[in-house]
């Protein structure tokens, strides 16, 4: 099986990308902070399976991620790298085509991708924690996932560790707010350059300060995370600003081209023009980062 997904992917890819699947170490941080004045709600763990429905009870102190690895073709020193996080379903067949999409477009620009998989190696079902109503206390957890990878590619030489920024959608989104909080960053050695969240869930994030430039996509009609809730938070006063761009018409889960449906009580619906306006403007936020720097 491992071997068919690196095929398929490197069909993707073939003319302009290398792909590769690798193991990621998985470590916790140090503290149980989640959000400051929030702390109620807490998904830290010291243990990579703890014990969840959705982990079917098991607990397992360590661990490894699942992750796939895409860079320019004939890459050579660390390189500006994007981690891609899902949402809560998992790296199914219609996420992982999201993330060869996106990818393939990073790619095209010149940047690395890792399309981290946290539920895997986890044992969770297809629908992932999508039932769940805690995804808060998954998000919390999934930021550890993150810095993870952040950490492995640093350390592995295959990273630029000025440059590394991170992208979610839904669930992944909400997990990226919390990677991106400046308490959270604390506990870190190696920290995000900025981040990309497609569609969070902003409860109890009205008040948070974040360390990096965080640009938020949201849907004016999803039902799932408030795009209304989220513009509440970006318009509240903070030492770095966040910026929004809402998709007039845009539904849940618009980057996927599928028939419009509910799902767990919500629409879903392709939105071309949210879609490619996405990966389009974290694109260009990224050069235009990169050219400041020069």
């Amino acid at each position: 099986m491992r071997s068919i997904v690196i095929s398929i992917i490197l069909s993707l890819f073939a003319f302009s990308a290398h792909a590769e699947m690798v193991s990621i170490k998985w470590k916790p941080s140090d503290s149980i902070t989640w959000v400051p004045g929030n702390n109620y709600i807490d998904g830290h763990s010291r243990n990579f399976m703890n014990g969840t429905v959705e982990e079917k009870r098991k607990v397992k102190a360590e661990g490894e991620l699942q992750a796939e690895i895409i860079v320019p073709k004939e890459t050579k020193g660390p390189i500006p790298f994007m981690i891609l996080m899902h949402g809560c379903s998992g790296m199914n067949k219609t996420l992982r085509a999201w993330a060869h999409n996106y990818s393939g477009k990073l790619v095209g620009a010149g940047y690395g991708v890792l399309i981290l998989d946290s539920f895997t190696t986890r044992g969770l079902d297809p629908d992932g924690v999508c039932s769940d109503p805690s995804q808060l206390e998954w998000a919390r957890r999934r930021a550890d996932d993150a810095y993870s990878a952040l950490n492995w590619l640093v350390e592995t030489g295959r990273a630029d560790p000025k440059r590394v920024y991170v992208s979610g959608r839904s669930n992944g989104a909400t997990t990226v707010l919390i990677i991106m909080n400046r308490t959270i960053g604390s506990l870190h050695k190696n920290l995000f350059a900025g981040a990309f969240p497609v569609q969070p869930s902003c409860l109890y994030m009205k008040n948070v300060e974040f360390y990096a430039p965080v640009h938020m996509f949201l849907a004016e009609k999803d039902q799932a995370t408030s795009s209304v809730l989220c513009n509440a938070m970006a318009s509240t006063s903070r030492a770095i600003p966040v910026q929004t761009k809402v998709w007039k018409g845009a539904h849940h889960s618009y980057q996927d081209n599928g028939p419009t449906q509910v799902f767990h009580g919500y629409t879903i619906s392709y939105n071309a023009q949210a879609a490619e306006g996405t990966i389009k403007a974290i694109i260009n936020t990224l050069n235009s980062q990169k050219r400041s720097k020069l």
